[in-house]
């Protein structure tokens, strides 16, 4: 692509120019053809990295005033939302093609994604899924994600392979990070679903304060066509006070208020670890995850579902065979207990994917567990204080010490459960054995703390490791 036609999405006249191949934000990976988007960051600002980029053989450069002399590009005001903009000109708009839904909310964003997923896929649409755990066609993984919301080049690329793979929909999971670094701007959403909101990622690097968190998640209604609530949660009116005067917006919740009302979220005693969630006016809805907190996030996912105008009987397809790696995830196992891994590393998530296995009425609970290194040491503790409340045995193991020994922050766990019966085992592969030989019939054994994370993070190397691949060879070895 001529860089003169590029760069006249932004208004720049740069009249003929070069052939522009490529496009990063990373000096190290400036390619001859690339063109550098020289953004601010929290610790450094791009702009001093230009000659490094032009050293590469980078062909034009884009970034806050001056542009360096005698250099091809442009300079903007806002580099980030020029990224967004050039990155989807780029790409061939790909995005025009395809409906966007956007999930945001403090907790439940990838599990809601994957059930919105689902249930698209249930009613016979080819749907492309942007996440935590990565992108996905259908169930088909195409790469991972460095974040949650991909920066706009990943963004668009990955939104490209989609629609020349002929998906209709895309859910995509906005982080506000990703509304304050700008990196879906220009794009419109068929729809956007709001979750929860509570305080977090307040701190250097992420947002200054809780109404800055606030209104970095607020700005994405602006961009929705239609948005869908959540009633309950006190931040919905300022969520629905951004979208355009035109667009529709509905709620669901547990209130008398709720457009899509929910009667119950209950243990299904017809299916192990399952709930069932009853809305008004609705058979009851069958989901293989336990929780209320997975009931509530079915319940957004059918309120978007009916604002989408689909077929109830998809809703409930796609629900009953929901799956999200590493959140509440049954294993199968052949075996008279349950095996559950989650992603579960703080106090709060301990408490709550506890509490759901417990409603399930398991003869024990038998908690895997670690801490990851270099982060809050109050996590350990309140992690462990609520497998104390919640479990009925834990065997303490190392998760991504990262910097730390294992040694120091197994010890430390160890000391804050105190007389609570537990044991510690270093090796996580040996501790998940352990507790495998440990449980008997009726009993449940939690993996927590790694999720979907496939590798044991620790002086700076990510060496491999699956749960499951230790689940799955300890069973080998037992027929």
């Amino acid at each position: 692509m001529k860089l003169s036609q590029l760069l006249s999405i932004l208004g720049a006249d740069c009249p003929g120019g070069a052939d522009i191949t490529a496009l990063t934000c990373d000096s190290r990976k400036a390619v001859p053809g690339a063109l550098f988007a020289a953004l601010p960051g929290c610790r450094s600002d791009g702009r001093a990295y230009i000659p490094e980029a032009l050293y590469r053989g980078a062909s034009a450069v884009v970034c806050a005033p001056p542009l360096p002399t005698g250099v091809p590009g442009a300079a903007v005001d806002d580099p980030r939302a020029a990224l967004a903009l050039l990155a989807a000109e780029f790409y061939g708009r790909p995005a025009d093609s395809l409906a966007l839904i956007a999930v945001t909310g403090t907790k439940g964003k990838t599990t809601t994604a994957h059930m919105a997923r689902d249930i698209l896929s249930a009613a016979g649409y080819k749907t492309g899924m942007i996440g935590t755990l990565g992108a996905y066609i259908g169930r088909e993984k195409l790469c991972d994600t460095a974040n949650t919301t991909p920066e706009p080049i990943a963004l668009h690329r990955i939104l490209r392979q989609m629609a020349d793979a002929g998906c209709a929909y895309v859910v995509l999971e906005a982080s506000s990070q990703a509304m304050k670094l700008r990196r879906l701007f220009g794009l419109t959403f068929a729809a956007g679903l709001f979750l929860n909101l509570s305080p977090d990622h307040i701190g250097p690097g992420e947002h200054a304060g809780f109404d800055e968190y606030r209104a970095c998640k607020a700005a994405l209604f602006r961009q929705c066509r239609r948005a869908v609530g959540n009633g309950d949660d006190p931040a919905w009116p300022c969520m629905a006070a951004q979208l355009p005067p035109d667009a529709p917006a509905c709620t669901f919740g547990f209130s008398p208020r709720s457009d899509v009302r929910a009667l119950a979220v209950e243990p299904d005693p017809e299916r192990p670890l399952s709930v069932r969630l009853t809305v008004a006016g609705a058979p009851r809805y069958h989901i293989p995850l336990p929780g209320e907190f997975n009931g509530a996030d079915a319940l957004a996912a059918v309120a978007l579902a009916r604002a989408l105008g689909l077929d109830d009987g998809a809703v409930r397809a796609g629900l009953a065979h929901v799956t999200v790696p590493g959140r509440a995830q049954r294993l199968p196992v052949p075996a008279p207990f349950e095996v559950v891994v989650d992603y579960a590393h703080n106090g709060a998530s301990f408490d709550a994917v506890l509490s759901a296995l417990r409603a399930h009425n398991p003869r024990h609970i038998i908690a895997v567990f670690g801490a990851g290194g270099d982060r809050p040491r109050l996590r350990r503790t309140d992690m462990a204080h609520a497998a104390a409340r919640r479990a009925d045995y834990v065997v303490v193991t190392t998760d991504n010490p990262r910097s730390e020994r294992s040694e120091d922050i197994c010890a430390e766990i160890s000391a804050a459960l105190a007389q609570f019966p537990h044991e510690v085992v270093l090796d996580r592969r040996a501790a998940i054995l352990r507790a495998l030989e440990l449980a008997g019939p009726g009993d449940v054994v939690a993996l927590l703390g790694k999720g979907h994370e496939e590798y044991i993070e620790e002086r700076g190397v990510r060496r491999p490791f699956s749960e499951r691949a230790v689940v799955a060879e300890y069973f080998a070895g037992h027929r």
